[in-house]
């Protein structure tokens, strides 16, 4: 129990990947838990679209007793491996993906709405109070707690808690009102340079498709001169591909990224006339199903000095925008839920001892950041590697992959997938499930 026997009072503004997993955790706990979620409803949609989850974020679902489900649905591959060509069709290397004797698991291809859908699942049967269609408007940190007051549906709302959590993304509302509060300025969200355009297929499509992307050699990846194209298989039976390239674009208003469709495909023939196949063939494929493009700007924020004030805290892209050149951020949003959640829940089993909730939050920003840190500086190269350049400098990039992957093992990942939050075997006991 909290001080004077109250439920101890928290407010987690996002329902996203993070958000979603900071609730499940924090409803075994002795707290009382208010949800708040801008979009209207819950979402029923692919727009996430398709991501990798890596076996350390596997072993967080696992702790909330949620993997089994996840490995239940329809989609979902195990991937031992990335391969990685040019856009001649050839072989630069493979990348390891983690493997289930060494890791537990290898990486998984799917949506990230399965993922999403699991989690909200959960709450749904958790009963946790989830608000939908509201969007914070204002936070005011007090001696006692931190006040926070939203727009719900038209109507004004407001409540004390004793701790906010901001699991609002990339463009947070809560960052900036923090940062206010330490009497500081936010860095804001800017363009890196880089846009991604999506599609989904159905495998047969595309002829000959089935024989390139199979389910041992699920994800296939390009790099050419002028962009980069990812393509992967995410259903268990191998009939769905999704794909996208990522490619260098000025920078646009909300609006103007709506670009027409005949412009989107007249681009990509474009810019990947001179690749083999099957480039060429998805980009026709794409333009005859009719289907709109997702396309998502790349945005980033530069590294964060503060995660918390007294009373709230910042976890997954609201913390630490994670770019996506490195199959880490799901992943990296669950690892930060689940350690906060460990840290909390010490922290409420001695609530009478001289440990501060400033000091638990002080702790999770030293012990997440560094490795947050780390898989940001290797996203970034990542993504550089993306950029347009000559033939020349294409030619010495890829013999630099080539060289490096040639040497690259399942050990080398181990700073990733092997890592264990601390403390998240003992949630299985708590989250009954697997």
């Amino acid at each position: 129990m909290s001080q004077g026997g109250e439920r101890f009072q928290v407010i987690v503004a996002g329902a996203g990947v993070a958000g979603a997993a900071m609730a499940l955790f924090l409803s075994h706990l002795d707290t009382h838990l208010t949800v708040l979620e801008s979009r209207p409803c819950r979402p029923n949609t692919t727009e996430g679209g398709m991501i990798m989850l890596g076996p350390n974020g596997m072993n967080v679902l696992h702790g909330l007793g949620l993997s089994s489900k996840l490995h239940q649905r329809e989609t979902g591959i195990q991937v031992s491996h990335i391969t990685i060509r040019d856009g001649s069709g050839d072989l630069i290397g493979q990348v390891p993906q983690g493997s289930v004797e060494r890791h537990g698991s290898a990486s998984t291809a799917l949506l990230r709405w399965d993922i999403h859908e699991v989690l909200l699942d959960a709450l749904e049967e958790k009963r946790i109070d989830m608000r939908w269609n509201s969007r914070i408007e204002s936070m005011e940190e007090l001696d006692n707690g931190v006040l926070v007051r939203w727009s719900e549906a038209g109507e004004t709302e407001e409540k004390r808690a004793d701790l906010l959590i901001g699991a609002d993304g990339i463009w947070s509302t809560i960052r900036p009102s923090m940062y206010e509060c330490l009497g500081l300025t936010a860095p804001k969200p800017r363009y890196s340079g880089l846009v991604g355009i999506g599609f989904i297929l159905d495998v047969d499509s595309v002829p000959g498709l089935a024989s390139y992307l199979t389910l041992e050699k699920p994800i296939v990846m390009v790099h050419g001169h002028l962009g980069f194209v990812g393509m992967m298989l995410y259903d268990k039976k191998g009939k769905k591909v999704g794909w996208w390239t990522t490619h260098e674009a000025a920078e646009r208003s909300r609006e103007e990224w709506k670009v027409p469709q005949e412009q989107v495909f007249r681009e990509l023939h474009e810019r990947y006339s001179t690749c083999v196949f099957p480039i060429p063939q998805l980009i026709q494929a794409s333009e005859a199903s009719g289907e709109k493009p997702f396309i998502w700007p790349v945005y980033e924020v530069e590294k964060l000095d503060r995660w918390h004030s007294r009373r709230t805290v910042l976890i997954g892209d609201a913390a630490h925008a994670m770019p996506p050149h490195s199959g880490q951020g799901a992943s990296q949003a669950l690892e930060d839920a689940a350690y906060l959640a460990h840290l909390l829940r010490q922290y409420l089993q001695h609530r009478d001892s001289a440990t501060d909730l400033q000091s638990v939050l002080d702790t999770f920003q030293k012990a997440r950041q560094p490795r947050v840190d780390e898989i940001v500086e290797e996203a970034n190269r990542r993504g550089n590697m993306k950029r347009e350049t000559s033939r020349v400098g294409m030619f010495v990039r890829k013999w630099m992959m080539r060289t490096i992957f040639f040497f690259m093992t399942q050990r080398w990942m181990d700073r990733w997938f092997a890592y264990k939050v601390p403390g998240i075997e003992d949630w299985e006991t708590l989250c009954p499930g697997e």
